[in-house]
């Protein structure tokens, strides 16, 4: 397990719950993990598949938001980038990529060894790794499963941040391996007929669809109190 300690970046700059000019968009991070936590209290929540209709919806920013929140709980959190088409985990919290999941899922390397802790918010991440060829195919694989299952065993909780449900095929098979999904839509942007469309591939592939994220409406300020 690493521990970066280098300087601060613009590369956390969506990382709004330790942005302390932010404490409103840090107070909805909390609301939605305290959902997430009454969600927990009828079934154990180990597992969630963060994804989106599409790219640019803002999945990443709330993957990264609700594991760094979780940790301010006290938890042991993971996040994992399972995007290994167009990863973007370890640009958010600025650490490299030179090593990550698909490492070990050709069996190059241990679970322990491709763990980094971020300097900024103390929340483990695994990072991608080298992009593969066959992506899906090593997402279903034996060893995913087993990678799920292992990493389970050593936190509270581990957040998957997955690619655009639409646009490929890999976040639904993350997503059937999780305890349960969520679906983050982008307002002024994700068509009713997009949304729907996502929510029915979930269902499909017999993901767990806890919810969904409301992302990009203007909150008054003095709506924030309530």
């Amino acid at each position: 397990m690493e521990l970066l300690t280098r300087k601060k970046k613009d590369s956390g700059s969506q990382l709004i719950a330790i942005d302390r000019k932010n404490k409103q968009g840090s107070e909805q991070f909390r609301a939605i993990r305290s959902n997430l936590n009454f969600f927990s209290v009828n079934k154990n929540l180990k597992t969630l598949a963060v994804s989106s209709p599409s790219s640019g919806d803002g999945k990443t920013m709330t993957a990264s938001n609700l594991a760094i929140v979780f940790r301010q709980e006290g938890k042991e959190v993971l996040l994992v980038d399972t995007d290994l088409r167009k990863p973007s985990i370890h640009q958010t919290f600025d650490v490299p990529n030179n090593y990550g999941l698909s490492h070990h899922l050709l069996g190059e390397m241990k679970v322990e060894d491709i763990i980094t802790t971020s300097y900024l918010t103390s929340v483990d991440i695994i990072t991608s790794g080298l992009i593969p060829p066959n992506p899906s195919e090593m997402l279903s694989s034996p060893q995913m499963t087993e990678f799920i299952e292992t990493v389970k065993e050593m936190y509270d909780i581990v957040i998957f941040d997955t690619p655009p449900i639409l646009v490929v095929t890999d976040a639904t098979i993350v997503a059937n391996k999780c305890d349960g999904a969520l679906l983050v839509v982008r307002h002024k942007k994700n068509e009713l007929s997009q949304v729907e469309r996502a929510r029915d591939q979930l269902k499909n592939a017999d993901a767990h669809l806890i919810g969904a994220v409301f992302n990009g409406p203007k909150v008054p300020k003095e709506a924030y109190y309530y």
